[in-house]
């Protein structure tokens, strides 16, 4: 199914990360929101460190800084392994039509609620069915 932009916009915001491996970490203090963690030498080839970052716009800044530093880095967008991912993204469905349709459904199961209350109400309708009933007992 298409998603929407509400769709791609909370698949940005809370599920992607980005990963950005670097040689060596940037002299100074690194901003809040970035989290540093060392890479095995087997599953990371030359990179050491790898920086995890769940804001989008730091990660481009970060990005430009490790640039204007001159420091081997690579990038990697990836979903993170949060409990709501399958929640908010279910897989190959839309989240924003998954509750339009979801909502429709609630609103026609009101209805029909309450228009079977209303009919279960009706005297002449619930006496003609009792009518039809014993006609359908003594057929038998």
């Amino acid at each position: 199914m298409q998603l929407t932009k509400l769709d791609r916009w909370l698949k940005e915001r809370f599920i992607y990360e980005t990963h950005i491996l670097t040689l060596r970490l940037p002299e100074g203090d690194l901003p809040a929101g970035i989290e540093v963690q060392d890479v095995e030498q087997s599953k990371g080839g030359d990179y050491r460190h790898r920086m995890i970052i769940k804001n989008n716009l730091l990660a481009e800044n970060m990005v430009k800084h490790l640039k204007d530093d001159h420091i081997m880095h690579a990038v990697h967008v990836v979903e993170g392994g949060n409990w709501y991912n399958k929640r908010i993204a279910p897989e190959g469905k839309s989240f924003t039509y998954m509750w339009i349709f979801r909502f429709i459904t609630m609103i026609m199961l009101c209805v029909g609620a309450y228009g079977f209350f209303k009919l279960s109400q009706n005297e002449e309708l619930r006496a003609t069915i009792m009518g039809a009933i014993e006609d359908l007992k003594s057929g038998m």
